[in-house]
């Protein structure tokens, strides 16, 4: 029995499409169209989207088909933002994509994809353009590799979800114990501010290890009134 990410393969294969459609256009944006360029699409889109797994092939045909209109086109959106992102950076990670991974047999603290939703504290809906800064110490924390953004969006496909991945630190030894202080700040048009504060407590390790995520609270922003009516 496997288990697959529906969404993985979809944002795939429409991504390549897509690359196919816009390299035949005289006036297109696009100047390369190459693995690397794809795959690192295919990333942007799927960092800023919910998964959705399903177990057998017949269960990924029907996901497919369960799509709706909307979320398709939401979906084509986001992949041609990410061409154009992708597009535009001189991306000298190509030949250098892992700089930040762990190098075998160098310690090192390697962080969980951090998630979060943002909703509105009076509708309780999912809120899209929201912009999300993780920092440490008041700087901004560096990401694992370019396909990941700090400052990043929320999407409506995302239905208001953000998320992070910090790059690795380098340890002293194997088997270290360390507590990692971060901070996110949450901001929105008309909206009041939202800043708080978490902890990652991680043991350096040599390998990669398998995927793991950490879900933080839900945020609720509130516009200013809002706030204001609660203080009084």
């Amino acid at each position: 029995m496997k288990v697959q990410n529906v969404m993985e393969s979809y944002v795939t294969n429409r991504a390549n499409s897509l690359y196919d459609e816009f390299i035949k256009e005289k006036n297109s944006f696009l100047t390369c169209d190459c693995v690397n360029c794809r795959l690192d699409t295919v990333c942007y889109v799927l960092n800023r989207i919910h998964p959705k797994y399903v177990v057998s092939g017949r269960g990924m045909t029907y996901a497919n088909l369960a799509l709706q209109n909307q979320v398709k086109a939401d979906i084509d959106a986001m992949i041609i933002d990410g061409m154009r992102v992708v597009n535009a950076s001189k991306r000298p990670y190509h030949e250098s994509r892992q700089q930040n991974a762990l190098i075998d047999n160098v310690p090192a603290f390697v962080f969980p994809v951090v998630m979060g939703a943002v909703y509105d504290g009076h509708t309780f809906e999912p809120l899209s353009g929201v912009t999300v800064e993780l920092t440490a110490d008041g700087k901004l924390v560096a990401m694992e590799d370019a396909s990941w953004e700090n400052p990043t969006l929320t999407y409506k496909p995302a239905r208001g979800c953000f998320t992070f991945k910090p790059a690795p630190i380098a340890a002293e030894k194997e088997g270290e114990m360390k507590n990692f202080p971060f901070t996110i700040t949450i901001r929105a048009e008309n909206y009041q501010p939202l800043v708080y504060s978490f902890t990652v407590p991680l043991t350096s390790i040599k390998e990669d290890p398998p995927f793991v995520s950490m879900k933080l609270q839900d945020s609720y922003l509130f516009s200013p009134s809002e706030v204001n009516t609660m203080e009084e």
